[in-house]
């Protein structure tokens, strides 16, 4: 979901032997962006290399990721708001600074109760 003002990610590194954020500066560009201005979410990938995935994920207030499932174990680290992680009938309330993990291939939703940033980390099968 890249948007002017952000350096794509063929301009910016996503694989490198060190890289460094400040999350309340991703924050505050996600939401500046149109994407967030204009849907219910925005996202921004901020490592992708073989071995994990770690992307910011801006969700507006009823705004749902519908069941789905990733290959690599994941965790979830909530930045601002609440959500509800879902594994079938289980609803896992997490708020503002609430942290899960879950085992690879399974299916899961995620719902926003409100505004919410959640730092979503996937690693990758080997």
């Amino acid at each position: 979901m890249a948007d002017e003002g952000r350096l794509g990610a063929k301009e910016r590194a996503l694989d490198a032997a060190l890289l460094s954020f400040i999350i309340d500066e991703q924050v505050k560009q996600l939401k500046q962006e149109k994407s967030w201005q204009s849907r219910d979410r925005n996202a921004v990938t901020l490592v992708k290399n073989p071995s994990v995935r770690v992307t910011l994920i801006a969700l507006r207030r009823g705004a749902s990721l519908r069941e789905h499932h990733v290959e690599g174990p994941i965790t979830v680290y909530v930045v601002e708001g609440s959500i509800n992680f879902i594994v079938g009938p289980d609803k896992c309330p997490l708020k503002r600074s609430g942290f899960l993990s879950l085992e690879r291939t399974i299916p899961h939703d995620v719902e926003a109760l409100e505004d919410s940033v959640i730092l979503l980390t996937i690693m990758q099968p080997k």
